[in-house]
């Protein structure tokens, strides 16, 4: 293996010989290269088996991207395990869960399939399924879980606050439901596995601390209490502990990580295995940003107390100054943001090497207002995810009713889908049958000789389960190769076509979602070396935010907590002031919450490659109540004031400005002679759509239906330069 591309430190990370090693590894170091080694160097010489080997990323795109680019190194890693940790406990708990009573056809909910549990046991009590309690109880019970808490842990908590009462009643009822349909939440899948092997009956621990040799954990700033318990359940005394990860980018406290952990990670593992020694190596030559940036980034940072000191240098360039506009509102901030980034595509920059960044998803709509007022295409990240689009939703409680038939949330999701005529009564008669008989809903219909319904729509859903028993059968017969072919003949059995077809508008994008799927899956069935349909579903509900990230020529808008891991040419920080970012709670939460923050601003600085747009303003803040002012960050960082964009003095400055530019787009043709009814076009802000209608007057309009409901029927003129056909 040739190591001769990496800088002296990466190297030491990659041949290192100690047992527990801590790598910290500042923002655009290379830390993904140097895990990427670590493991190809350790199967290379034979210190490890692939089966030896359990790698933990934060994201599975983060895994994928990995387990590729060790693949190209070295020819045997089949039976490596690369995932998440969530993804290796749903994988752990298929085998092992027989031990806690369960099958291994379990079924993992998500946020949305545990809110609509937690609104049915509302409903059951008499209360509305909107009452305001549920969604604080939901967070109540997932903070206690993160804190490793179970139901079991918290029946018997004396408190004097009747709220708390009433929700560990709450999850007495949760927990109870759960349990009945064989189901886990995200939580419970390490608590679960946690509860395995902690178990000394039955062996687990020491069956698995016997073949795991080597765990490598990435991103490990943002692990929490309850998944550093689990990963050291796994170790042995002579397992491999290589970690990675940067203190300074610890930015998800508020959903449990705890970045003490790998400040004191010596401290903790030689409390469990006396005289532990952590070497630790610092990877602080940056590849990404010029020079500038990085001073800024490093002068911000070092205002924090809980750290491990470094300077992140580059042989890059010192690069442009960083630039710093100051407006008098964010209306102000938004449009000379947008006229820069116009300014940056007329001289060559692409649209997707531009990101803009902000600390909540809320401030996006000033943005969005002046980036569609120069027709500048975006897209926004944290937005509705594939996986919580209605119909792969759909498919997915389908499905899952495959692998646990006792799965009531997936049943009552696809009843009336497509529409059966089985209203919200008819379903209430079927709960109400199946509670008395003691069944699932979907066991009920199955097994049932006369349900509780009109004999029309008795047979309707005996016909709908008995299509699904088919379909389990084949499956269960078959190549496992065959089940994409297996479940696309499903949905075509049970006509869900007709669901797809309620809204014309919509259908086409419905379908491709649906094929997107589909290519994925069969993608996973060819490419696994032991692929099955329930690991399958399983990574499906595990899915993040990030692995959402398509390519594009579009600006980028996200939240900084998504931009995480990424890096752009460009990047935009709007409305960096006091109350904002920081954000006022973090101002009244004084130091923990400010460091924690200043974090999130150095993860913010530290995506920038050549160019880095800081900007503020002096709007009035309805959380401070006062004026907003420059956040200390500016101030912390040493960046001044330049004022590098053109200010518009008054809102009809900028309006002439806007105007003048439309008129010169206006001028611009698509040289496109003729347009027939039926023609496909793609339109650079609106997308892809279908002519309507073609209207030949002094000027040649047509009538377009997008694609896209959000901007439906639009009347255009003809021969404008950002209208093409496809």
């Amino acid at each position: 293996m040739d190591l001769s591309s990496l800088n002296e430190n990466q190297r030491k990370g990659v041949e290192t010989s100690a047992q527990y090693t801590r790598i910290i590894a500042g923002a655009g170091s290379g830390k993904t290269r140097v895990l990427t080694y670590r493991i190809a160097y350790l199967l290379e010489n034979g210190l490890a088996l692939p089966s030896g080997i359990l790698g933990i990323t934060f994201t599975n795109k983060a895994a994928g991207e990995i387990r590729k680019r060790v693949q190209q190194m070295v020819e045997n890693t089949s039976s490596m395990a690369l995932c998440t940790i969530h993804s290796w406990c749903a994988r752990f708990l298929r085998k092992e869960c027989h031990h806690i009573d369960y099958p291994k056809n379990f079924t993992i909910l998500d946020e949305d399939d545990t809110l609509k549990v937690m609104k049915d046991i509302f409903q059951e009590l008499g209360y509305s399924r909107n009452d305001s309690r549920i969604h604080k109880c939901l967070a109540w019970i997932s903070s206690k879980k993160s804190d490793g808490l179970q139901y079991d842990d918290v029946k018997d908590m004396t408190t004097p606050n009747r709220e708390i009462k009433e929700f560990i009643y709450f999850f007495s009822k949760y927990d109870e439901k759960l349990k009945k349909m064989y189901a886990f939440d995200f939580d419970d899948l390490l608590l679960k596995t946690i509860d395995i092997l902690e178990d000394t009956k039955n062996g687990v621990q020491k069956n698995y601390q016997r073949f795991i040799s080597h765990i490598l954990v990435d991103e490990f700033q943002d692990i929490n209490d309850v998944q550093f318990h689990l990963i050291t359940l796994l170790l042995s005394p002579r397992t491999e502990l290589y970690v990675v990860g940067d203190p300074d980018q610890t930015i998800y406290t508020w959903r449990g990580a705890n970045n003490r952990i790998i400040l004191n990670i010596e401290k903790t593992l030689s409390s469990l295995f006396p005289g532990a020694k952590v070497e630790t190596i610092i990877l602080d030559r940056n590849y990404r940003s010029t020079q500038n940036i990085l001073n800024v980034s490093n002068r911000l940072i070092a205002h924090n107390k809980e750290r491990v000191k470094k300077d992140l240098f580059s042989k890059n360039e010192m690069g442009e100054q960083i630039f710093y506009y100051k407006g008098r509102n964010s209306s102000e901030c938004a449009s000379n943001i947008v006229n820069t980034i116009d300014e940056l595509h007329q001289k060559g920059t692409p649209y997707h090497d531009i990101a803009i960044l902000y600390r909540a998803n809320y401030l996006s709509r000033e943005l969005e207002s002046q980036l569609n007022l120069l027709h500048i295409p975006y897209q926004i990240y944290g937005g509705l995810k594939f996986f919580q689009r209605k119909e792969i939703k759909d498919i997915m409680a389908y499905f899952s009713l495959l692998i646990n038939p006792i799965n009531d949330i997936a049943f009552s999701r696809i009843i009336n889908v497509p529409r059966r005529q089985i209203g919200q009564k008819s379903l209430e008669d079927l709960i109400h049958g199946a509670n008395e008989a003691s069944q699932s809903l979907y066991l009920y219909v199955l097994e049932s000789k006369e349900l509780p319904l009109p004999i029309k729509k008795s047979q309707i859903l005996k016909e709908m389960v008995n299509i699904l028993e088919n379909a389990r059968k084949e499956l269960n017969t078959k190549d496992v190769k065959m089940t994409p072919l297996i479940l696309e003949n499903l949905l075509d059995q049970l006509h869900y076509d007709d669901e797809l077809n309620i809204d014309e508008s919509t259908k086409d994008e419905r379908k491709e979602n649906i094929d997107e799927f589909f290519a994925m899956m069969t993608r996973y069935f060819e490419e696994e070396d032991n692929p099955t349909f329930d690991e399958f579903m399983g990574n499906c509900i595990l899915q993040s935010a990030q692995d959402e990230v398509k390519d594009g020529d579009y600006v980028l808008l996200m939240t900084v907590h998504t931009a995480k891991g990424l890096e752009f040419e460009n990047v935009f920080i709007y409305r960096l002031c006091e109350g904002i970012f920081p954000s006022y709670r973090a101002i009244e939460d004084s130091l923990n919450g400010i460091e924690e923050e200043r974090r999130l601003a150095y993860v913010a600085f530290t995506r920038a490659k050549k160019r880095l747009y800081i900007t503020s303003d002096e709007d009035y803040n309805i959380a401070t109540e006062r004026k907003a002012t420059p956040s200390r960050f500016i101030k912390e960082s040493g960046i001044q004031y330049t004022n590098p964009l053109k200010r518009y003095e008054n809102k009809n400055e900028w309006d002439e400005y806007r105007k003048q530019k439309e008129n010169v787009q206006m001028h611009a043709t698509n040289d496109i002679k003729e347009w027939n009814v039926g023609d496909k076009i793609m339109h650079d802000t609106f997308g892809v759509g279908v002519v309507l209608n073609v209207i030949n007057e002094h000027t040649t309009y047509i009538i377009v239906e997008f694609k896209n409901p959000k901007f439906g029927k639009k009347t255009l003129i003809a021969s404008h330069f950002m209208i093409h056909k496809v």
